[in-house]
């Protein structure tokens, strides 16, 4: 496999994700605003994505990839297959008894999930109405992870990639069929959005599975070594999983303390926050599993460590660069993408503040995907488990001590630090392990990658002080220009500032794209 060209695949996609994503957020923003209707929809879209990201993203990936990709490298096949027939059997039924438990004990539920709507009938009423519909998505969803897992196990990373692009677009078209066609109501429209994204997601990557020859029968449950091997890696996966995500329900949580709008404002950001984290995390995250874990089932020690630290070293190559956009062009960014009819300027200066305090921990986020990989290779879902609550713990009393002085830049600031402390203790550990072990190339890379970025944000400083005013009072189209410049010219000075201090070369990513496999390259001494 080429590490570097799947990243790129997954990366292209995701890109394309991103994009419809956020047409999805600006027809959101432009139809919902920042308000009670939105608040509740918000929280009918966060609570199917926390049990998701649980059963789907989170467990499915750290325990099914590994064991599918090794018993297909090892045993054939036939063998894998049969273990995904015995394991779709099992998450057809736990994710199906969850959507049914759910639904029936919603209206119960929802006053414990968000307690300060209480407060605010409105916001509760309408958060168990959008609930109800979008809830069965867990299901589809997490059928959508075992498909796509098999398709990464195969290296078959495009469906996969686009799956979410897709969904996007459904969303889209499903608000404007039901609001064009029928009386609904807005937030009832996005609701059945969320539903159709989950039914195109699961048919896209059915269906390249059944053109390959590979369909899974439904079979009765069975009990096998392999089903029990499956769950002992499921279990600590699911607890770190369900703790990262404890941490983002606790974050609704405090947010529906706030007053009415904060819940908004947090979601906005955070979805402009998640671009460069989704685009790279999940592309390296996709491509980096199946990779570390026949590389270290082939006991290849040295090539697992060769590709981690190449995996590190182009990652922050491209998060650095999004991280001072984000934080300095915030402002700009929220007005443009987001400041239309129902979204008013009151809103945008209190989701911009946040999404400044969320991107100052876009490093740490994509560390922590490149570090629990490689935890996850190896079969070791519990040591993640353990610092994720430590994390967790750490967020919760920081956004507590930070809710009354800073409200919503408060819990996201503590989102922030708390992934920095995550990164930095997974980093420990594996280096403690003598897993993670930088080379001399990688040591050579940080202080330049450092000194690029430190210049680049002056660049970035300086171009927006003369675009000053045609952001503040220009057109629509002119606000858009200046932003394509804002940041073309940061893009383009940051790698023209690593070309002159060595931290990116060239040659050497031609040379590493196009190899099967990653290859030691000594960069040429630079004088700085």
């Amino acid at each position: 496999m080429k590490l570097l060209r799947s990243i790129a695949t997954v990366g292209g996609f995701t890109i394309g994700s991103r994009v419809t994503g956020f047409c999805r957020e600006m027809l959101m923003a432009s139809l919902l605003g920042a308000g009670a209707v939105s608040d509740a929809f918000i929280i009918a879209l966060k609570l199917p994505s926390v049990f998701r990201r649980i059963l789907a993203e989170g467990a499915m990936n750290a325990a099914f990839v590994p064991l599918f990709s090794g018993t297909l490298a090892t045993e054939g096949e036939n063998k894998a297959k049969s273990l995904a027939e015995e394991i779709l059997a099992i998450l057809t039924l736990i994710s199906l008894g969850l959507v049914i438990l759910i639904e029936l004990f919603l209206p119960t539920l929802m006053p414990v999930f968000v307690p300060g709507f209480r407060a605010t009938p409105e916001r509760m009423a309408l958060a168990i109405e959008f609930s109800r519909i979008t809830f069965p998505f867990i299901f589809l969803i997490s059928l959508t992870a075992l498909y796509s897992g098999i398709l990464n196990s195969y290296e078959k990373f495009a469906a996969v990639a686009s799956s979410p692009m897709m969904g996007n677009i459904a969303i889209i078209l499903t608000v404007y069929g039901l609001l064009w066609g029928t009386n609904m109501e807005i937030g009832d429209a996005f609701s059945f959005g969320i539903l159709a994204c989950g039914i195109v997601q699961l048919l896209w990557v059915i269906i390249p599975l059944a053109r390959q020859g590979i369909v899974l029968s439904w079979i009765k449950l069975r009990w096998t070594p392999q089903i029990k091997k499956f769950f002992k890696l499921l279990a600590p996966a699911a607890a770190g999983s369900g703790v990262i995500q404890l941490s983002i329900f606790i974050d609704t949580l405090i947010a529906s303390l706030l007053p009415t709008g904060g819940v908004s404002y947090i979601h906005y950001a955070d979805r402009l926050s998640q671009l460069p984290l989704s685009v790279l995390g999940t592309a390296v995250g996709t491509a980096l599993l199946p990779l570390l874990s026949k590389q270290i089932r082939a006991q290849d020690f040295s090539g697992a460590r060769e590709s981690q630290n190449l995996a590190l070293e182009y990652t922050l190559l491209f998060t650095l660069p999004a991280t001072l956009g984000l934080i300095i062009l915030a402002e700009p960014l929220i007005k443009l993408i987001y400041e239309h009819r129902a979204f008013d300027s009151a809103s945008t200066l209190p989701t911009a503040r946040t999404l400044m305090a969320l991107a100052a921990g876009l490093p740490a986020y994509i560390l922590i995907k490149i570090f629990t990989t490689s935890f996850f290779a190896r079969e070791d879902t519990k040591t993640p488990v353990m610092i994720a609550v430590f994390s967790v713990i750490l967020n919760i009393a920081i956004s507590l001590s930070l809710l009354n002085s800073l409200q919503h830049v408060g819990i996201a600031l503590a989102t922030a630090v708390s992934a920095w402390m995550n990164a930095a203790l997974l980093g420990i550990i594996l280096w403690r392990r003598g897993v993670l072990e930088f080379n001399n190339r990688f040591r050579r890379f940080l202080p330049r990658i450092a000194l690029s970025s430190f210049l680049t944000a002056f660049l970035i400083l300086f171009l927006r002080k003369v675009s000053v005013d045609a952001l503040a009072e220009g057109t629509f189209f002119l606000q858009l220009g200046m932003i394509f410049f804002l940041v073309g010219g940061g893009i383009f000075g940051f790698f023209a500032l690593s070309k002159l201090t060595g931290a990116f070369d060239l040659k050497d990513f031609q040379r590493q794209f196009r190899q099967d496999k990653v290859v030691p390259y000594k960069r040429e001494s630079v004088t700085i």
